[in-house]
């Protein structure tokens, strides 16, 4: 009796210890910020050889932030390297884990869906039902298409959002969560989808839906983002959960992936590397190859595309994989973002970073560069949601940002309908 008692005792202890400790513990988050290019270029060359500091952000400009997280013995090396290079040094945030929040509804049940709710973090399961349950309420205006299953088995739908799906209506394409840790991401691809489908103006002359179809893919890494949620430990894991012949490491950056300038600059070769292994081949991850044939199956119609990351607060177009070109359409690329930008900003949100992708920090085989250098969408962009409160953005803010978001997502809308609707209806009347 008292043996099992004891054993009870230590088996309560050792849940408590788990709750409240993560491997993040005795992290230091560190921010270094560059004060003239030479510094820029010092922060964008930052490295640890032994791989045991991790790059949460990089710095995309001066005085813009390059954010580490460093376990202790590592901090000396992030002092002296700063110093060395003129970088200002600020500790942001020491026993870093205890930022992280356990995520309520990590049991493996299935929850009811009166408990979904748009403005939270919804687990995976509770997306496929929120879209499946969109799609039934709305027939003639949501459709999902199949695209097979993740790495894992998780079946992955596309919802497609059109008042007049015969009409060939332009397409922007959005999706969200490549990136596992990144959670805001996929919740504004929700809420785009919740609003879209429920809002009445949305159907109105000039609304998001007049001329203009939307195909949101809400959670690319369901993987990924449900080892996330699985402890507290694995928050901030950020690939896919893909296993390769020849490695014990699991993963690939998607966002390294795509077959477009694959791995020429800002990827690591090395499987174990928790940042940005691009893969032993490009589309080796059947999440990047499902979204690679959203793009290729509808070139024609897509006219733009957005990726949903975070953070930073940055809308970047291509070239993503180098920063000393740019592409001769730049300028309409720049135009549109600063629009979005502004949009987002008249709502009461903060103003978007816009620039090209590589203009700093070079990284080849992104989405965006595929999507307008092999699928020949002309609008093309990373969104990078949120600044502030790194990838552990509070879910109690997200009914403030995310409708302010939605704004700027009104304006692509917007923008696409006019260049590219009035197009269409030239060329119906034309052919009349």
């Amino acid at each position: 009796m008292a043996r099992s008692y004891l054993l009870i005792v230590f088996g309560i202890f050792g849940l408590l210890l788990q709750v409240q400790c993560s491997q993040y513990d005795n992290h230091t988050l560190i921010r270094l910020y560059p004060w003239n290019l030479d510094q820029l270029h010092s922060a964008a060359k930052f490295e640890d050889p032994a791989g045991e500091v991790e790059i949460l952000k990089v710095s995309r400009g001066v005085n813009d932030s390059l954010d580490v997280l460093v376990p202790p013995n590592k901090v000396q090396f992030v002092r002296d390297y700063a110093d060395s290079k003129g970088l200002h040094y600020e500790v942001k945030q020491q026993n870093y884990g205890r930022t992280l929040e356990d995520t309520p509804d990590r049991l493996p049940r299935r929850r009811v869906l009166s408990s979904f709710n748009i403005f939270r973090y919804n687990s995976f399961a509770n997306m496929q039902e929120f879209i499946e349950v969109a799609a039934k309420k709305n027939p003639s205006l949501v459709q999902l298409q199949d695209l097979g299953k993740s790495f894992q088995g998780r079946r992955m739908k596309l919802v497609k959002i059109s008042s007049r799906p015969a009409a060939g209506n332009p397409i922007i394409f959005i999706d969200a969560g490549i990136h596992a840790r990144e959670w805001v991401a996929p919740a504004m691809a929700l809420y785009l989808v919740h609003r879209l489908t429920s809002d009445p103006e949305a159907l109105k002359a000039g609304g998001p839906l007049d001329g203009v179809d939307w195909y949101i893919l809400p959670l690319v890494n369901p993987d990924g983002y449900e080892f996330t949620r699985s402890s507290r430990n694995n928050r901030m894991w950020r690939k896919t959960r893909s296993k390769h012949q020849g490695s014990q490491c699991l993963g690939v950056d998607g966002n390294r992936n795509y077959g477009f300038k694959w791995a020429v600059s800002g990827v690591s070769n090395d499987p174990c590397h928790k940042e940005t292994f691009a893969g032993p081949q490009p589309f080796s991850e059947p999440e990047t190859q499902m979204v690679r044939n959203i793009m290729m199956d509808n070139s024609k119609r897509i006219k733009l595309y957005v990726s949903l990351h975070s953070y930073g607060q940055y809308l970047v177009y291509p070239w993503g994989y180098t920063g000393d070109i740019l592409p001769q359409e730049w300028k309409k690329l720049d135009d549109m973002a600063r629009a979005v930008s502004s949009a987002v900003q008249q709502a009461g949100g903060s103003p978007f970073k816009v620039m090209s992708a590589g203009k700093w920090y070079p990284a080849a085989g992104g989405s965006d560069d595929f999507a307008f250098g092999a699928a020949g969408v002309p609008y093309s962009y990373t969104m990078e949601l949120t600044d502030g409160f790194e990838f552990t953005f509070p879910e109690s803010r997200l009914s403030t940002v995310l409708p302010q978001f939605y704004e700027g997502f009104k304006m692509f809308g917007s923008r696409i309908r006019n260049e590219f609707g009035r197009l269409r209806k030239k060329r119906d009347v034309a052919e009349v």
